[in-house]
């Protein structure tokens, strides 16, 4: 059940005297009757500064030279440009704060400059003005690439004047969901093209020489684009404002509670395989939500949950590309919390025996920079052509966005309370002289390949786009003897190697000595270059697939993605061995998985040799990508593959039973999808009319299948025997199962198990759930009920025995009553409206007052406890208990009691896009609702209670659609006492 604390985090914070706000239809907030403090000075504002020892802040820039900065970035000349985004939160508005409709855009790009070199910029030119909610631009072809909230633009100066006389749409038809979540935060990559985050939409190219008339559709993902062709296409993952490129290669991005994120599986490998779902293709880097860990000076204030000591706003993350301080600070990235006023920094490193790298903090119980002044509002930052850290600072009293907050608590707030400030920072080491910004613009050719050898990663960067734009075949002798020369530092050879690669110069005998290099990095970029190139090359290929025994884990990791771009027996040696080390990674899992569409069969052939040499946590690791190859296998359909498959299954000399199980399994799941010739379209069927290819497994098969059924009952063999048993049984043998289901639900049977089953018969076996009721656990009743509700033939028959008494109303949670009572079906509406006392009120002004005494009631926390454990722990995770579904709610013991009564009674008055429910309902006749956590086009992730994720393909979708409400419904009236509530509250209120 998404639990009543979904709220704390979706709706804004409320005022001490919050009960008769409400009867006044208020709605105010915790700080909203504080007085805010006033603003600084520059100079004010910089004493209130803390930050990390060997590190010095210097102003840079301030008003009036500069307002609103969020985004600083440096043109091939060294000239900084700021994007000024002055129509947050909503654009131009009226003397009362209503929007202004016709007026000019705000937001602008400025270029400020340091004339008389003192470190202090003292010139200010408008590069460009009335842009649309313009947050973020990259300098790309003497010009400024532009993002501009549903389109982006090219700007240029060509008279020399400072201003741009271009001003060209190259994209338009992005969907913005609101101005912290639009297209935006464009970066080079290394491999030359442009990459962005947010950029869902119908997408039309209207650059002048590359116009298109049909629009493409992006998903609602992040993208990238080659400005040399304007190719456009989806990457995996889904950024918020921030993204950064590290001298590695890693993109990082980030959102709201999830400070750092690294795409793991390319959008293009988890396409790739048709006969597989990929469902995992980006991680957190490091702590996310409430495992994340911030130190704020004084107490944040936020229209979201507080998160007092968590992000809750992270943004603008940038990876140190400079070269001032020491080998530690190469490898920051640092992340920027507006609401907490300050900056965070980790070291992120790689790992040895996972391909995704590790973040850790760089100090313990202290940020990188942090201030006490209210005003501070850190965006973003930028390493600068002198190596230094520039942060821009909005320097605004409020960051949020009044969408969130009630109409009556917005209309209080001055939302452009410091429009005419802002200020730019720069971070130095500490003992390094005051000098002013400098930097010589290279100019000749010659100058700019010499530069991509810099020790300093954005000039290296620099250097490479414009060698890109350029496209001077008389660079190819330089660039050449540059990655050839042993002078030229591995990062040097990296920005080499990519830009031949790019100018279409590069040769494979200059790639192959690069793919042995003592150098990690070096030698991951060229394994990234090798896989473009392994197609057309036999040598390249071979060489890329002998790096499957390589040390790091990443680069071997890009040998899997790239074994599947042409099946050959290399390839297929290349995937044998990587998955033989790397089965317990579930990146390699999914990786592997996304290059087995020709030899999936020959994988599983090859692990269920040594299946038997896998122990303990291993094996369950194991049989997951066991039963995931064999299902590539059933949907593939190909007959000669199949008898491989299933002969090697059946080999009881060397094959463990449960590694046979999980193969029969993953066929009997794969078959019924195969779309071919391939008339046996299950396991059953191939049983009962074999193949030539398979037939002399058949026996042995079904003697396994009868196994099955008595290894499921028989307690004395391994939980992992039987688990695999259950998947096999439900595949292939229903009827077995649904009798073995009468005794596993019986007490005594361990409850893994018994989910096992639960989730394999569903509502099938809804007779023998209900008729074992009470010998269920709460957790497997918990499960059950899901079920039962996904049908409506089970959901009539649930409802029926709790209308005559059998089944207490209280095993159905709040958010079920409310789907119930709002069922589609006219009896089960019904039914449910007798069984759970009619529609909950609409009335929650009512509700509040009728439940204000739990502010004033004597409470204790463990009965709290109980309250929370019954209500909310399905959902959210406090203290290391329950799931986290729904937002962290970890910092409740900063919130008002009131503020909390109030949320908890009304969670519907504020939905953050990122928790709305979504209802699918599935060809077989299921609705499922969760929140949606993955959509990359071909398949669809929800996640749900206690954690559990169902990933359902597009092929198996009969409806989708997003809810107006979370998942946490109104109603909690129905299930907790005024004195629970109090009980509950100093539970939140005590830890």
């Amino acid at each position: 059940m998404y639990q009543i604390l979904v709220f704390l985090l979706l709706f804004p914070q409320q005022g001490n005297e919050l009960l008769d706000a409400v009867n006044s239809e208020r709605g105010g907030r915790h700080w909203i009757d504080q007085k805010p403090d006033p603003a600084k000075s520059p100079e004010e504002s910089q004493a209130c500064f803390q930050i990390e020892p060997g590190c010095r802040l210097e102003l840079v820039a301030a008003e009036p030279l500069v307002f609103d900065p969020v985004w600083i970035d440096f043109d091939q000349q060294g000239r900084m440009f700021v994007a000024e985004y002055s129509d947050y939160p909503i654009g131009p508005v009226n003397a009362d704060g209503t929007a202004k409709e016709g007026e000019p855009s705000l937001s602008r790009i400025v270029m400020l400059q340091d004339r008389d070199g003192d470190g202090r910029m003292d010139h200010r030119t408008v590069f460009a003005d009335n842009l649309t909610f313009c947050h973020s631009f990259h300098p790309l072809l003497d010009g400024i690439l532009a993002c501009a909230q549903s389109h982006i633009l090219f700007l240029k100066d060509t008279d020399g004047d400072g201003r741009a006389d271009v001003r060209e749409v190259w994209f338009d038809g992005f969907v913005a969901a609101h101005p912290q979540m639009q297209i935006g935060s464009p970066q080079f990559g290394l491999d030359g093209q442009i990459y962005l985050t947010y950029a869902p939409g119908k997408i039309v190219c209207a650059r002048p020489g590359f116009e298109t008339t049909e629009p493409q559709t992006m998903p609602r993902q992040d993208m990238r684009f080659d400005f040399r062709t304007m190719q456009m296409e989806p990457i995996s993952g889904l950024g918020q404002f921030g993204n950064t490129v590290d001298n590695d290669g890693h993109r990082f991005f980030s959102t709201n509670r999830n400070p750092i994120m690294m795409e793991m599986i390319p959008e293009e490998a988890g396409r790739r395989n048709p006969f597989a779902i990929v469902s995992r293709r980006h991680t957190d880097v490091g702590p996310s939500g409430g495992d994340t860990r911030v130190y704020p000076l004084v107490a944040m204030k936020s229209n979201w949950l507080s998160h007092a000591g968590t992000h809750t706003s992270a943004c603008g993350v940038s990876a140190y590309r400079g070269d001032l301080w020491d080998d530690d600070f190469q490898q920051s990235v640092f992340v920027c919390e507006p609401v907490g006023h300050l900056v965070t920094r980790s070291i992120v490193r790689g790992q040895k025996e996972a391909p995704e790298p590790d973040a850790r903090r760089a100090r313990e119980k202290a940020d990188f920079l942090a201030s006490s002044d209210t005003w501070f509002r850190p965006a973003s930052l930028r390493t600068g052509p002198d190596g230094a850290l520039y942060l821009a600072d909005m320097y605004r009293m409020w960051v949020e966005h009044p969408k969130f907050l009630p109409p009556e608590i917005a209309a209080r707030i001055d939302w452009r309370a410091g429009e005419d400030r802002g200020r730019i920072w720069r971070i130095v080491p500490e003992a390094s002289s005051s000098k002013p910004h400098s930097f010589k613009a290279p100019e000749s050719t010659r100058d700019f390949v010499a530069v991509l050898d810099d020790s300093n990663g954005w000039r290296r960067q620099m250097a490479q786009r414009v060698l890109l734009e350029r496209n001077d075949p008389s660079c190819k002798a330089l660039l050449i003897s540059q990655l050839q020369s042993s002078q030229t530092s591995p990062y040097g050879k990296i920005h080499t190697l990519w830009t031949l690669q790019a100018l279409h110069l590069l040769s494979d005998s200059d790639l192959l000595p690069l793919l042995k290099d003592s150098s990690t990095p070096l030698r991951l970029q060229a394994a990234k270059v090798a896989a473009q190139r392994a197609v057309d090359s036999d040598s390249v290929r071979e060489a890329l697939l002998r790096l499957a025994e390589d040390a790091s884990p990443e680069i071997q990791l890009q040998v899997a993605l790239a074994a599947g771009l042409r099946t050959n027996d290399a390839s297929v040696s290349a995937l044998k061995s990587i998955a033989q080390q790397r089965f317990t990674s579930p990146w390699f899992q999914q990786a592997v998985l996304s290059s087995s569409a020709e030899c999936a069969g020959a994988i599983v052939s090859h692990l269920l040799r040594t299946a038997d040499q896998t122990k303990g946590a291993q094996r369950t690791q194991l049989t997951t990508l066991l039963t995931d190859l064999a299902a590539v296998v059933g949907v593939r359909g190909d007959a000669e593959e199949l008898g491989v498959v299933l002969n090697s299954a059946v080999d009881h000399q060397s094959v463990p039973q449960w590694a046979s199980m999980a193969v029969l399994t993953g066929l009997a799941k794969g078959l019924p999808r195969h779309k071919g010739e391939l008339q046996q379209k299950s396991l059953a069927a191939l049983l009962k009319n074999p193949l030539p290819q398979t037939a002399s497994a058949t026996a042995a098969i079904e003697q396994l299948l009868q196994q099955s059924s008595d290894c499921i009952l028989d307690s004395g063999r391994g939980l992992s025997e039987r688990l695999a048993a259950v998947g096999l049984l439900s595949s292939q043998s229903p009827a077995a199962l649904a009798t073995a289901t009468e005794v596993i639900l019986s007490p005594g049977q361990p409850q893994e198990l018994q989910s096992a089953v639960l989730q394999a018969v569903g509502g099938t076996a809804a007779d023998t759930v209900l008729a074992r009721w009470d010998s269920l656990g709460p957790g497997v009743r918990s499960q059950a009920i899901s079920l039962l509700l996904a049908r409506p033939a089970t959901t009539q028959k649930l409802l029926s025995l709790m209308s005559a008494g059998s089944i207490l109303p209280g095993a159905v949670d709040i958010d079920q009553r409310v789907r119930l009572l709002q069922h589609s079906d006219e009896q089960i509406r019904t039914l449910a409206g007798q069984i759970f006392g009619g529609v909950v009120s609409a009335n929650r002004k009512a509700v509040a007052d009728e439940y204000s005494p739990a502010l004033n009631l004597t409470a204790t926390a463990a009965a709290g406890a109980l309250v929370f454990e019954k209500t909310c722990s399905k959902c959210h995770r406090i203290d290391g208990k329950g799931h986290q579904v729904g937002p962290d709610i970890s910092d409740t013991r900063n919130r008002s009691r009131d503020a909390l009564l109030y949320d908890i009674l009304d969670p519907n008055r504020r939905v953050d896009p990122q928790f709305t429910e979504y209802v699918i309902v599935t060809t077989d006749g299921r609705t499922l609702n969760g929140l949606l956590v993955s959509d990359s086009g071909d398949q669809i992730v929800l996640r749900q209670p206690e954690g559990r994720e169902q990933t359902i393909a597009r092929t198996d979708i009969e409806e989708l659609k997003a809810s107006s409400k979370s998942l946490m419904p109104e109603g909690i009236e129905k299930d907790v006492t005024v004195q629970q509530m109090a009980d509950l509250l100093e539970f939140l209120k005590a830890r």
